[in-house]
């Protein structure tokens, strides 16, 4: 049966019982070197893309090549557990690596990185091939590469050829990112509509929503904290709105961003915003901002929290798309738990200053 998730769902629950658990975990950060931490991932799960990896590179380029590609073909081995409507459910779920690739492409484009700097940077994962990923990476301008994505009707070159007058007026990718995030939620919600299962296409829904929050908060964040307001963000837009630059269809945080006149200042947005989903987050994040100026601390908290609450879907219903939701978000969180402590390793952070950045989460 097509929509029936007790197969795959079994299957994700095997896949669960193998990723790394906290001694693991302990046992990679005593490693000396990040080459420690490779040949010690060898007896793990990430042994065949390791071993590939290792014909090309050795240490972070290894590991880092290793993880893209342990990433890529387990969303694309969990792709043949479903059917039907709840295939096309995954699919609108790792949609967000659609969007990555392109984005990673065209600010690979825009500021002039080699091609096999910006291929090494891709999820081999959507739509497009790694064929078709080589050929992107070679072309030489931004405009380039959407028009070769045009000519191949890529579901979201539209988007991209209506803002490239934008773009070329004022040299400015975020243009060309908002335009991707757009078209692909748009797309994706259309998408759920078509779905007759509407349990599940409401629990999607529900982590697209969040997903909106988190890049709106994220882009009048950084944009307050780049002093883009006022006077600055009205020349540059045409507007003083916040709304011109946010993405329809999120949660209640969007809707109050949506209503600000003018980007606010990031305390505005603490304050503002403490009663919503993000407020512990926000309100966490506020005093490393204070004392480093940095977003950092932003992106890191609100991506934690939506991974956590995504996380505990494994506790949800155990026959709907929630247990895929959950692994997604085990995943994506272990792969980047791996690249940090790769990262501490080979740049000499303590063992204290990468635990202590680790997410781990109950087994």
């Amino acid at each position: 049966m097509d929509n029936d998730y007790g197969y795959p769902n079994a299957r994700l629950r095997a896949m669960k019982s193998r990723l790394l658990s906290r001694s693991a975990y302990a046992e990679l950060l005593s490693e000396a070197t990040v080459e420690d931490v490779v040949a010690n991932l060898i007896h793990t799960v990430y042994q065949p893309a390791l071993e590939a990896a290792l014909i090309k590179a050795t240490g972070w380029e290894c590991l880092s090549e290793g993880l893209r590609n342990h990433l890529g073909q387990t969303l694309a081995k969990i792709t043949g557990f479903f059917g039907g409507d709840s295939q096309r459910l995954w699919k609108v779920l790792i949609g967000r690596w659609q969007v990555y690739n392109l984005k990673t492409i065209l600010r690979g484009q825009a500021n002039n990185i080699p091609a096999n700097e910006i291929l090494n940077a891709l999820i081999p994962a959507g739509d497009l091939k790694e064929s078709d990923f080589s050929r992107l990476v070679q072309q030489t301008s931004v405009r380039a590469t959407v028009d070769l994505l045009a000519t191949w009707n890529h579901p979201l070159a539209r988007s991209l050829l209506e803002a490239m007058p934008a773009y070329a007026q004022r040299a400015d990718l975020a243009v060309l990112e908002l335009a991707l995030d757009r078209a692909s939620y748009r797309s994706a919600f259309e998408t759920l509509s078509d779905v007759d299962d509407e349990d599940n296409a409401a629990l999607v829904r529900w982590v697209l929503r969040r997903e909106i929050d988190a890049t709106n908060l994220l882009t009048v964040i950084r944009l307050s904290a780049s002093g883009m307001s006022g006077a600055r963000f009205a020349a540059h837009y045409g507007t003083t709105l916040p709304e011109q630059v946010l993405v329809q269809g999120g949660g209640p945080a969007t809707q109050r961003l949506m209503e600000y006149k003018e980007i606010p200042t990031v305390e505005q947005v603490v304050r503002d915003l403490h009663n919503t989903e993000f407020g512990a987050a926000l309100t966490g994040a506020e005093a490393g901002y204070n004392e480093k100026h940095s977003v950092a601390g932003f992106e890191d908290g609100i991506e934690g929290q939506m991974s956590r609450a995504d996380y505990g879907l494994f506790g949800g219903d155990p026959l709907s798309i929630g247990v895929a939701v959950a692994y997604l978000a085990a995943l994506v969180n272990e792969v980047r738990n791996l690249r940090l402590i790769g990262r501490g390793k080979s740049t000499g952070w303590s063992r204290e200053n990468i635990e202590k950045e680790l997410r781990l989460w109950p087994s």
